[in-house]
């Protein structure tokens, strides 16, 4: 089987085909828009009762939601990139935001997860680091609990740089003459006696980020939790890492770079894609097809105007009837044009197809912002797309 696209959802469906059995390529342009996440995975920040009939976890059912995130972190956790959660269907795990809020989400990243209420905290910042400003975390700490123990201090690092950028620095804190030489600014500003739990900015190594927070905890002698930044988000871009990491050790094909441009359908089926890259027109041929290529932003879908259109199928696309965004900048209820994307049937295939599955992004009737549900309908749909498919390529119905 094919799946178009390499992104979260892309990435799940192909590691849920190879569990259930099915021989699997990934071809993508990129690793889709994973710098702008989190590297945490949501489900679902609203009651289950207030989504509508099409939304995709309606569509696939809440057991089957909580099977793919418990199958996803597992496999996570083969790759070296252990996601910690504390349940199915819990949601009750926090991180630390650059505004000093605690954000819920469902999987925690490696070395995110917030410190327990009570817990004295010192916030650390660099100088020139964009968009961490060790202040406002610890104001907004004191905010959400007047009572907390708070304190926060600031470091320039070696070179004095006056602009610093979040994936430059993660880079340079994995040499470790480098990284010593910061740790010692450090510990030189801590507090004395302080204990508890040090605040540190979300740059702290991409690859090699477990070495760097495990000798910062060393050198401080506390623990060391990163605070989640605006993108270009560091914790993104170990999360796509680790993804690779774990398709290949399935044995998937991994086609990076290679962009879909052209697909051949006969009757309910879809018979190839064409892909063009640095290596020329590539034609696949493969029994299924799950296409992840994203939405609005990740140009899986287009727009022009009030038209927007799926480019490689031509699929229909489900678009607002009325208004297409909120005068608010901010509405509750979010905006309609969000929950534009692709209509699909309980086994995630788009009208008149039999061998094609769509998931994450592309899918409508869902908007993750206003919803906290991101990463859980990408991991979710990719990872019953994925089995969907597979089931397909053994002969046997999907489900």
């Amino acid at each position: 089987m094919l799946v178009i696209g390499g992104g979260l959802a892309g990435m799940a469906a192909a590691l849920a085909a190879r569990q259930a059995g099915a021989t699997v390529a990934v071809v993508s342009e990129g690793a889709g828009v994973l710098e702008l996440a989190s590297g945490c995975i949501d489900r679902l920040a609203v009651p289950e009762g207030s989504l509508p009939p099409e939304h995709p976890y309606r569509l696939i059912g809440m057991a089957a939601v909580d099977e793919e995130l418990a199958a996803f972190q597992k496999a996570m956790e083969a790759a070296g990139y252990p996601l910690a959660a504390d349940g199915p269907g819990a949601g009750g795990s926090h991180v630390i935001t650059a505004l000093g809020s605690r954000r819920r989400t469902h999987l925690v990243a490696p070395g995110m997860a917030a410190p327990p209420p009570g817990e004295p905290l010192w916030v650390v910042g660099f100088r020139g680091l964009r968009d961490f400003h060790p202040a406002v975390v610890a104001a907004g700490l004191r905010r959400s609990d007047p009572a907390a123990d708070v304190a926060w201090g600031e470091v320039e690092l070696p070179g004095a740089p006056e602009d610093v950028h979040p994936v430059a620095l993660a880079r340079q804190l994995e040499d470790e003459a480098y990284r010593r030489q910061v740790i010692e600014r450090v510990a030189a500003v801590r507090p004395q006696g302080r204990g508890g739990a040090a605040l540190l900015p979300a740059v702290l190594g991409l690859s090699g980020a477990a070495a760097v927070r495990r000798a910062l905890a060393e050198g401080l002698g506390m623990r060391v939790v990163e605070v989640l930044l605006p993108p270009p988000s560091v914790p993104g871009l170990r999360l796509a890492d680790a993804l690779r990491r774990a398709v290949q050790q399935a044995g998937v094909d991994l086609a990076i770079g290679a962009r879909a441009v052209e697909a051949r359908r006969e009757g309910g089926r879809v018979r190839h894609v064409v892909t063009r890259g640095p290596g020329g027109r590539i034609t696949y041929e493969a029994e299924a097809y799950v296409l992840a290529t994203g939405g609005l932003m990740g140009n899986g879908l287009t727009a022009e105007g009030r038209s927007v259109r799926e480019p490689l199928f031509d699929l229909p696309v489900s678009a607002p009837d009325g208004e297409w965004a909120d005068p608010r900048f901010l509405p509750a209820e979010g905006h309609p044009f969000v929950r534009v994307g692709v209509a699909v049937d309980g086994r995630l295939r788009p009208p008149g197809y039999t061998n094609l599955f769509v998931c994450g992004r592309a899918l409508a009737g869902y908007d993750p912002y206003a919803e906290g549900s991101g990463g859980g309908v990408a991991v979710a749909t990719g990872g019953a797309a994925g089995r969907e498919a597979a089931r397909l390529v053994a002969g046997g119905e999907p489900r």
